[in-house]
């Protein structure tokens, strides 16, 4: 299962009609995507790109001056842990009621991949620190990633928040032996049942 079957997932089940994704890259999962009103923002136009940015700016520059509202927000940007946190802030500001943002790269396997600035070609950057972060703040938000395609988070509302207490530095080492725990980890089945039902 890859991030965008987790997107039309819960957008089919949930009847959205309105999405916005940062970070367009080539245009693959923006492509994949099937709903009725697509937004995108990058600030770069890919080589061999599949789709253009609709707005060809940062995400900061993006929120700084969007009205718009959305359904469903997919994060998959520069994946340095401080931006991460500021889109996924932003972009729940700019969720309808009852809206779910979905988050990309949670879930590094190995050390290498997630050090920034990026050392190899398999990279998640450090995306996962923002999302611990996120929960230790007691919002009234619930927190999973499902264990797949390098980790998919979702963030939505909830009247049962899940926050966390991270007693330890955020660190790669730390997040192995904490990983289930600090991401909220399900899989796909988990997902299935929750999600797709």
């Amino acid at each position: 299962m890859k991030r965008y079957d987790i997107i039309n997932t819960l957008i089919k089940n949930r009847g959205y009609s309105s999405y916005l994704e940062i970070g367009l890259c080539q245009g693959q999962t923006f492509n994949e995507v099937k709903i009725e009103e697509k937004t995108s923002v990058d600030p770069a136009v890919h080589e061999y790109a599949h789709a253009k940015p609709t707005h060809q700016m940062t995400s900061d520059e993006f929120f700084d001056s969007n009205t718009d509202t959305f359904d469903i927000v997919f994060i998959d940007g520069l994946h340095h842990s401080d931006q991460v946190y500021r889109d996924i802030r932003n972009s729940l500001d700019a969720l309808n009621e009852g809206g779910v943002v979905v988050c990309h790269d949670m879930n590094p396997q190995k050390k290498e991949q997630q050090i920034v600035p990026r050392q190899q070609k398999t990279w998640t950057g450090d995306c996962w620190k923002a999302l611990v972060k996120f929960r230790t703040e007691h919002l009234p938000y619930r927190v999973r990633v499902v264990d797949t395609d390098w980790g998919v988070g979702i963030i939505e509302n909830s009247d049962n928040p899940d926050s966390l207490s991270v007693p330890e530095d955020l660190t790669f080492e730390n997040l192995q032996k904490n990983r289930k725990k600090w991401l909220n980890l399900i899989s796909i089945k988990e997902f299935v049942n929750a999600y797709a039902k």
